[in-house]
């Protein structure tokens, strides 16, 4: 059923039940994830800047780690630049490029009206996805 499973990978600690989901995912299907960590833009006082809790390379070796501690396979990690298309675009690219079967996300937690106002990679993949998506909520 499912071969190719994109997985946004975003370093946040509200990240780890969307990489434990993929990996359980991966282990009883047997699909290869796409780990992909798009670093979005953040925007302080001055002018916007990238992300700097992590580097991309560590995030995502983090995340193949757990994955492959819950039985997961990994086929490809992939650190991408932002853009203009924001981490929603580039999860959506590397979906169509790779020809994935699904995408797996999370939810940040922000709420309905943050999340309306300042936007959510989650709602704009909805939108107009390339295959399904799985949507995992944030609990903590």
């Amino acid at each position: 059923m499912f071969e190719k499973v994109v997985v946004g990978i975003d370093g946040s600690a509200s990240g780890s039940p969307v990489i434990e989901a993929a990996a359980r995912l991966s282990a009883s299907t047997g699909a290869g994830l796409i780990l992909v960590h798009a670093a979005e833009l953040s925007y302080g006082r001055t002018a916007p800047h990238h992300e700097a809790v992590k580097v991309g390379s560590e995030i995502l070796a983090e995340a193949e780690a757990a994955v492959k501690g819950l039985g997961g396979t990994v086929a490809k990690l992939v650190d991408e630049e932002v853009g203009l298309k924001g981490p929603a675009g580039v999860l959506d690219d590397v979906a169509v490029k790779q020809k994935a079967d699904l995408i797996v996300i999370g939810t940040r937690g922000r709420g309905v009206w943050v999340g309306s106002v300042l936007g959510s990679v989650s709602q704009r993949l909805l939108h107009n996805p390339p295959c399904p998506v799985l949507v995992i909520p944030n609990h903590t």
